[in-house]
């Protein structure tokens, strides 16, 4: 019996496993369509799983999804700038969620903590990084999306239609947030 999480994986035999395209198959006809969505790595904001969406290459649409904590889109902007440049994005989709970690720390709080653990010497490199703790889900969408629209290295069509959400873990509806 599997005692971790990597047990289980090494131990792992797939019963009624459909096989999965490759991407020379997957493009083989026609460019399909592709999404990258950026949502938190909580279990609780599995995207596909709360709008019921076949991940993959259903019908020509890719979709793929770039998790992070907080699902801040500035930690996805590898995934982003290297999945257009290879494949062409055609839409981009931020999705928090309510009760998320984020809420229980700030950034400074982050900081002195990971100081006091790991010294003085990485102090420079610590305050460095942008951690995303938050007050205010939905306004943490908001900035977000204003931070993407700032962004120099992101193609302006996906910065200009670019859109956003907060998915509420109680009632599993999404609402769209919108910047000026």
């Amino acid at each position: 019996m599997a005692e971790t999480v990597a047990d289980l994986i090494a131990t792992h035999e797939p019963k009624g496993f459909v096989p999965l395209p490759t991407l020379a198959e997957a493009t083989k006809e026609a460019k399909p369509r592709l999404t990258i969505v950026v949502a938190c790595v909580d279990p609780r904001c599995s995207v596909d799983k709360f709008i019921d969406l076949n991940l993959g290459v259903p019908n020509g649409e890719m979709v793929m999804v770039s998790r992070n904590a907080g699902g801040h889109v500035r930690h996805a902007v590898r995934d982003i700038l290297l999945l257009d440049a290879r494949f062409g994005i055609d839409e981009l989709v931020i999705v928090h969620h309510t009760d998320c970690g984020t809420l229980t720390f700030t950034d400074d709080w982050m900081r002195d903590a990971l100081k006091t653990r790991l010294g003085k010497d990485h102090a420079e490199e610590i305050d460095q990084v942008y951690w995303g703790g938050n007050t205010d889900m939905a306004a943490s969408v908001r900035n977000d999306l204003e931070w993407l629209r700032e962004d120099k290295l992101i193609r302006q069509e996906l910065k200009d239609t670019a859109r956003g959400f907060l998915f509420d873990i109680k009632t599993g509806k999404p609402e769209e947030i919108t910047i000026s």
